[in-house]
């Protein structure tokens, strides 16, 4: 039932996802407030927002801090809390040249393990890795040791990618919430990014039924008989409710399906071909009552009234 209507659901909120967007904003926070003794206080007790990355189990700190860094690892972000959001440059004073996302390609740390491995400065911003010359920033990357001759490829292919990007003097390094189109965090639309990377594809069927001009009662008890959610009697003596038979209340010739009772049973095929005779149609009942709504076309009426 918390499913988007589009894939089936009522788009009903799910509580435990909407929590997870509202906790999501205290990861924000001490990621983007520059200032204020509550800030000061997590730096020095946990080390900041990234300690919320570092692998393993929280070993001491608070509730509320375990609980952060649950939210930072849910699945409901795809890998982490990290996805959602970028850097955007500015003097790199704040950025971790190695370990922080802030080019195209992700954190350099991952997509360069051996040249991390190489370096003599792993935990550096990306302002002490260069300099300006003649208004010009110079990359300065320091080394262990001198390459082996398959290992420049790699320096290359690094120097490369830094093009892409230069500290700007005089800005800030701040975080932009990549979901919904806005620039800073909003837990509406970290509700739905939840959502989408839990929820499945998408139906034509239930786009067309929630389109449909009709009574909203009408519209609820169709998406019960597509989802097979109808109270029959095969569906109540699954779910442990006492019944005298499993036998159509209509024809007592099968089982009370929902399919049997909206599509098969001859009561209900009598109710059709009235309803066809009304509208002046001819159909192929089909045995799935989603088949059978996803198929059905009024064919002397326009694509526009088909589709809603």
């Amino acid at each position: 039932m918390c499913e988007p209507r589009d894939i089936g659901g009522l788009g009903i909120v799910d509580i435990r996802n909407f929590n997870l967007a509202l906790l999501g904003k205290w990861i924000w926070r001490p990621g983007t407030d520059k200032g204020g003794l509550w800030k000061e206080i997590l730096v020095s007790k946990y080390g900041g927002w990234r300690s919320l990355r570092e692998g393993g189990k929280v070993s001491r700190g608070s509730l509320w801090w375990k609980d952060l860094k649950q939210v930072w690892d849910s699945e409901g972000w795809g890998r982490s809390f990290e996805d959602g959001f970028k850097w955007k440059v500015g003097d790199g004073k704040d950025i971790s040249f190695w370990e922080d996302s802030w080019l195209s390609c992700g954190a350099l740390k991952g997509v360069f393990p051996r040249l991390y491995s190489l370096s003599s400065a792993k935990e550096a911003k990306v302002a002490e890795l260069g300099h300006w010359l003649n208004d010009v920033w110079v990359w300065r990357l320091e080394w262990r040791r001198i390459f082996f001759d398959w290992e420049k490829a790699l320096l290359e292919q690094l120097v490369h990618n830094l093009q892409e990007v230069k500290p700007f003097v005089g800005e800030e390094d701040v975080w932009i919430w990549k979901v919904g189109g806005c620039l800073t965090y909003a837990v509406n639309s970290a509700y739905v990014h939840v959502r989408r990377v839990q929820g499945g594809e998408s139906s034509s069927v239930y786009s067309k039924l929630w389109r449909c001009k009709a009574l909203p009662s009408a519209l609820i008890t169709a998406w019960r008989v597509l989802e097979n959610r109808v109270a029959s009697r095969v569906n109540l003596a699954r779910r442990g409710v006492v019944v005298e038979n499993s036998l159509c209340c209509l024809c007592g010739e099968e089982e009370e399906s929902s399919c049997h009772l909206f599509s098969v049973c001859r009561f209900a095929w009598r109710v059709w071909c009235l309803c066809f005779e009304w509208l002046g149609v001819s159909f192929v009942i089909h045995k799935d009552p989603l088949t059978n709504f996803s198929q059905f076309r009024m064919s002397q009426a326009s694509e526009s009234v088909n589709d809603g």
